[in-house]
């Protein structure tokens, strides 16, 4: 069952006002109706009866039985509940078995030929509104077909059935059909999360335009989430835009601007992790502080969360995004040392599922003390990854008083669109 949110009227003008005037008057303005007795006001005149059962039913219980002949057929009333249009005082009410009624709509009758028809193909906007009662339960069903000479359908308009239970709110909901380009347009003016939790729920024509890679594709463009290598396109447009948009680095503090806050002392060897101001300058104009170790081992872990960084278990299991890594690190050009690293994926009870730990890098004494970046990207790991642990760390190889070891600073972990590592 497809649940439809209805959207109204105040929330719609304020979309349009977000769209290019022309288009609006081009496609949104009101045209006459071409369904003849759409109220009801005169009777059920115009309409073909397709279904208006007058079955017989028999319900017996323990205490007795009760016979009864039911399907009480379309009827005409008035409104129950005020409608947004006020002009509107009656409505076409059904019983309780299945009632149908249909128009058949000749189009050059109603003054568009054959060939403005095919030539132009205006857009053809449906529109309906339904209401169930607070004390009854119902069902409401519709399909628009288009349809050629023959009268066989072209395109067909025939979302899920609603249902109501009972208790319902008695509002007025309408149903719908917008052209593609101006619904595309709308969901791009709206906060993405609603598009994909709202808006792709409320009927197959919405969940098709929702899913469409156009609209992913054009909101990458205005947002500026731009692919590095243009060959190499995404499979999926919608899982590259929310990656892209909640790309951020993990690490909490990488450059050590709030000194070892965030950072977990795994070992604080010879005069212990220090701080301190670029000995050179880094690729990085942003980065002006690193992390000095000492003549003993020093090694910092951080443990990343997913969930809590917004990645929930579902996600991480269905799409297994890639995990980049990245660290920088840099020798003292008078004193020799180590680096070393090691990220590891985890899962709910911090097993490790997958492992980075390359070979401890050597500097020798008198080098040219340079900003060197180590990166690696983790792809296709499984399913159960719930946590990262980042480890990183060294010495100096001289055993000087100090801190003469390795320098890090700007590490990073994100999570990135496949196309985009």
């Amino acid at each position: 069952m497809v649940k439809f949110f209805p959207i109204s009227l105040e929330i719609l003008e304020e979309i349009f006002l977000n769209l290019p005037p022309g288009e609006v008057v081009r496609v949104c303005r009101q045209r006459r109706n071409i369904l003849k007795n759409p109220r009801g006001e005169e009777e059920l005149s115009g309409w073909l009866i397709l279904n208006n059962d007058y079955r017989c039913f028999r319900y017996s219980g323990r205490f007795g039985g009760l016979d009864g002949f039911g399907g009480n057929r379309w009827a005409v009333h008035g409104i129950r509940e005020p409608h947004p249009d006020e002009t509107v005082q009656k409505n076409v009410v059904t019983s309780y078995t299945m009632a149908k009624k249909s128009q058949l709509i000749d189009l050059e009758k109603e003054g568009y030929s054959p060939s403005f028809m095919d030539h132009f193909q205006p857009d053809i906007r449906i529109s309906d509104w339904y209401a169930p009662r607070c004390d009854c339960g119902c069902i409401y069903e519709i399909r628009v077909e288009l349809l050629n000479e023959k009268k066989r359908p072209i395109q067909t308009f025939a979302p899920e059935i609603v249902e109501f239970k009972y208790g319902s709110d008695e509002r007025w909901n309408e149903e719908f059909d917008l052209p593609l380009l101006i619904l595309e347009e709308i969901f791009l003016n709206l906060p993405p999360n609603q598009v994909v939790r709202a808006c792709r729920l409320v009927s197959h024509q919405w969940k098709e335009v929702v899913d469409s890679e156009s609209l992913w594709k054009e909101r990458c463009r205005r947002e500026g989430f731009h692919l590095r290598d243009t060959y190499k396109k995404p499979k999926d447009w919608k899982l590259f835009y929310f990656l892209c948009k909640q790309r951020r680095n993990l690490l909490k503090n990488p450059r050590g601007e709030h000194k070892m806050r965030n950072w977990k002392i795994l070992e604080n060897g010879g005069d212990r992790w220090k701080v301190e101001g670029l000995l050179v300058p880094h690729q990085n104009e942003k980065v002006q502080k690193n992390f000095v170790t000492s003549y003993g081992m020093c090694r910092k872990e951080q443990l990343i969360d997913l969930e809590k960084e917004g990645y929930n278990a579902s996600f991480m299991d269905h799409f297994q995004p890639d995990i980049k890594i990245s660290d920088w690190y840099a020798p003292r050009w008078d004193c020799g040392s180590q680096y070393e690293i090691c990220v590891e994926l985890l899962n709910h009870s911090k097993g490790i599922v997958q492992t980075f730990a390359p070979d401890t890098i050597t500097f020798e004494q008198w080098n040219d003390q340079n900003w060197n970046q180590l990166t690696h990207v983790f792809q296709n790991y499984g399913p159960g990854v719930r946590y990262i642990r980042f480890t990183h760390g060294g010495r100096d190889t001289q055993f000087w008083a100090g801190w003469f070891g390795i320098r890090v600073t700007d590490s990073s972990v994100e999570i990135c669109p496949a196309a985009d590592t």
